[in-house]
């Protein structure tokens, strides 16, 4: 019931529907002081706003309780994300998987904050939740889009302790307060709880810069190290693009009304560093310091050379089907897109088109394939392996098969380098790659029969040959079956 309070009569309805209690209405009705003559009246529509789903002069009945949580809100987001920049910050309805991406300063506007919150997109007021880092743009929020990582928490979920289990989050949080907060961790800049215990730290000017994993990478450590000392009371790290949950809304685990606690506490990256992390080992700076071998060369395929390669392939794929296969179009696409990426001249790239379309067993019609692929000679256009293999329904069994140079699926490159590893092991060890394992076989039954007639013990055989106890008991059946030993 506490949920539905300054909701609209149509949202109530929409929610007494939803979960089956729509013919109790006039009992919620009567405990929410609405009126069945208020449930029939037309509301005038709102424009769309691109910061929200109602719009500002939208009246919504707003109770004390969530006046004061959205005043709190605002001042926190206004404390936590301290910046002019014109970035985002994700707001998440995990209930409904709803997502969207706000301006930092709609968040720090009590009444356009509010009017964010009494949205029907967040009005049941269950799982609301907000991203703990700014995001460049509105596309996703992951760790690519990150602008800046102004809060590091740590989630304490005291309920995996049997020793806190049976405790309160205050009561956690006071223990946590008395024994650890100045010992191992720095005082945390606001708490939060409900379900269970967050800590949440602010780290002043902790920008992502493009092209490096720096301000990511020690975030994601300092997490990593509070957790770990936290460890007795079921802290756990969290990446960078986790969530904290809106003060008010309700956790959909257990009923629990969200309550945060700021203290105010900014730090800044170094003195983390300095006071709380400890200092890398001695080999990482001698590691980060030494300059790279500039005169190493690194064989990789150029681009004609692996274009000419993807020409070879096509062809073969064309001839293991015998001409008679799908994808008859995009293989004529993609030879010719390659076939210029190789160098070849327009005309001599149409030709080569041509020549796998005669290959299939029912050839595409000449001139209306040349005119579907022609715009490839403004553009290129490159595929991914696994794509390719999938549009033309090529199997695991298939690649092994084709021997395929370049278009080959992780699988199967991961097969040629153990077929790679156990020639080489049998080159090394026996003087010939291409010995059958029946061979390898008979050869350490030799020698097994060998050693036993020197009088060895088994488990010395065992550590000689390096084979398991099991291997040699069976060598030995086999070799008092056919009568070699008795």
């Amino acid at each position: 019931m506490e949920i539905m309070i300054g909701l609209s009569t149509e949202d109530v309805d929409r929610l007494l529907k939803r979960y089956g209690f729509f013919e109790h209405r006039h009992y919620v009705y009567k405990r929410l002081q609405l009126t069945e003559k208020n449930r029939n009246k037309k509301n005038k529509k709102s424009t769309k706003s691109t910061e929200s789903t109602i719009s500002p002069k939208t009246t919504v009945r707003v109770t004390e309780s969530q006046s004061k949580n959205i005043s709190q809100m605002a001042n926190f987001f206004s404390f936590a994300f301290d910046t002019d920049a014109d970035v985002f910050v994700h707001l998440l309805n995990k209930e409904t998987k709803d997502t969207y991406f706000y301006p930092i300063d709609t968040l720090k506007d009590k009444i356009k904050l509010s009017a964010i919150l009494h949205s029907y997109t967040f009005s049941r007021n269950v799982d609301l939740m907000y991203s703990l880092s700014t995001y460049k743009t509105m596309k996703s929020a992951t760790d690519e889009n990150v602008f800046s990582i102004p809060l590091i928490q740590i989630d304490v979920d005291y309920r995996k302790s049997s020793k806190h289990k049976g405790k309160s989050p205050q009561q956690v949080w006071q223990s946590i307060l008395e024994s650890e907060v100045g010992n191992t961790i720095p005082y945390p800049s606001a708490i939060e709880y409900g379900h269970q215990l967050r800590l949440l730290f602010k780290i002043k000017d902790l920008y992502v810069k493009k092209g490096s994993e720096a301000s990511k990478n020690i975030a994601r450590r300092i997490s990593k190290v509070f957790a770990k000392r936290l460890s007795n009371y079921g802290a756990e790290a969290q990446p960078i693009t986790s969530h904290g949950r809106i003060a008010g809304s309700i956790n959909s685990k257990d009923g629990s009304t969200i309550q945060i606690k700021q203290f105010g506490y900014e730090y800044e990256i170094e003195e983390i560093k300095e006071k709380w992390l400890d200092p890398l080992p001695d080999w990482y700076l001698e590691w980060k310091s030494k300059t790279k071998n500039k005169d190493k060369v690194v064989p990789l395929l150029n681009t004609f050379t692996l274009n000419k390669k993807r020409l070879r392939d096509y062809f073969r794929i064309v001839e293991y089907f015998n001409g008679d296969l799908d994808g008859r179009k995009f293989l004529c696409f993609m030879v010719r897109s390659h076939a210029l990426s190789a160098g070849y001249t327009p005309m001599e790239a149409k030709n080569l088109m041509l020549e796998i379309n005669d290959h299939f067993k029912i050839p595409l019609k000449s001139h209306l394939i040349e005119q579907n692929t022609r715009n490839v000679e403004r553009k290129q256009y490159f595929y991914k392996n696994e794509t390719i293999l999938e549009w033309l329904c090529i199997t695991p069994e298939m690649e092994e098969k084709m021997k395929l140079e370049t278009i080959i699926s992780d699988t199967e490159k991961k097969r040629r380098n153990r077929v790679k590893k156990v020639r080489q092991y049998r080159e090394d060890t026996y003087g010939d790659p291409n010995i059958s394992k029946r061979a390898l076989i008979e050869v350490e039954k030799q020698k097994i029969k060998s050693l036993l007639d020197e009088g060895l013990k088994k488990k010395d055989i065992c550590n000689i040959l390096r084979i398991h106890p099991k291997t040699l008991q069976r060598r030995i059946i086999e070799l008092k079956s056919e009568g070699s030993l008795q």
